[in-house]
């Protein structure tokens, strides 16, 4: 009996785009299924320094609905959620690490989204400028 390989990838997916459509593909490649960890609102906050533009239920059930994701949870700590078990982790190389001690594969995304005014939205959400 194969056993299938778990993928997690920890990320906010907020304002969700072509970026994190490319980062949902590249995990997926590297394993059988994969979990989104979309993370909470307190800790979009605390790891970028700013409130999600979307909030959590709302980017929940977007990604939920991504090709190549089996299920989406909600992220609320450092770690990975208990009910996911054992997984392959992915985090992002240009942002700050979510999951803490935990030995993961490093994705760097290969796509960026062309529309003048979502970068200007993104740009804006990091920088910590007001998003209308």
């Amino acid at each position: 009996m194969s056993t299938l390989s778990v993928g997690y990838l920890a990320h906010s997916f907020d304002l969700l785009n072509v970026r994190d459509l490319d980062l949902v593909a590249q995990a997926g490649e590297r394993c059988d299924e994969l979990v989104a960890g979309v993370l909470a609102d307190d800790l979009v906050e605390q790891r970028y320094g700013r409130r999600p533009v979307v909030p959590v239920a709302e980017r929940l059930a977007l990604v939920a609905r991504v090709r190549g994701v089996s299920r989406a949870v909600e992220q609320t700590g450092a770690e990975v959620p208990a009910e996911v078990g054992a997984v392959t982790a992915f985090v992002v190389a240009d942002e700050p690490s979510v999951l803490d001690g935990v030995d993961a594969v490093v994705l760097s995304p290969r796509r960026e989204t062309a529309s003048d005014v979502l970068r200007h939205a993104l740009r804006a959400a990091v920088s910590d400028e007001a998003v209308a």
